[in-house]
């Protein structure tokens, strides 16, 4: 079954994600967002399993979604991304892979 990886779990509705996969909440609540290092273990953790066909949802903090961002890239040579817009959330392909 196809994820959807979420930085972090908050009040938002994901609902409409759920047309994309299996949610998948790698934090939770208050993170300490100078805490780098224990960051990048905790969402690497989270993102082992994850596959190229996968998604990660643009949401919470900018340092949550950097580091599953170059997490994603380095790991399967691309990035799909899930984005909010309009009340619905769209897919869009970053190919790390192509560009070099």
């Amino acid at each position: 079954m196809l994820k959807v990886f979420v930085p972090n779990k908050s009040a938002h509705n994901f609902s409409d994600a759920l047309r994309f996969g299996e949610l998948v909440f790698l934090t939770s609540g208050t993170v300490n967002k100078y805490a780098i290092n224990s960051l990048y273990r905790e969402l690497s953790e989270g993102l082992q399993n994850s596959s190229e066909q996968d998604h990660l949802m643009i949401s919470s903090l900018a340092i949550l979604n950097s580091i599953c961002s170059a997490i994603f890239a380095r790991k399967h040579g691309k990035v799909n991304y899930l984005l909010f817009r309009d009340g619905k959330y769209i897919s869009r392909t970053v190919d790390i892979d192509a560009l070099i």
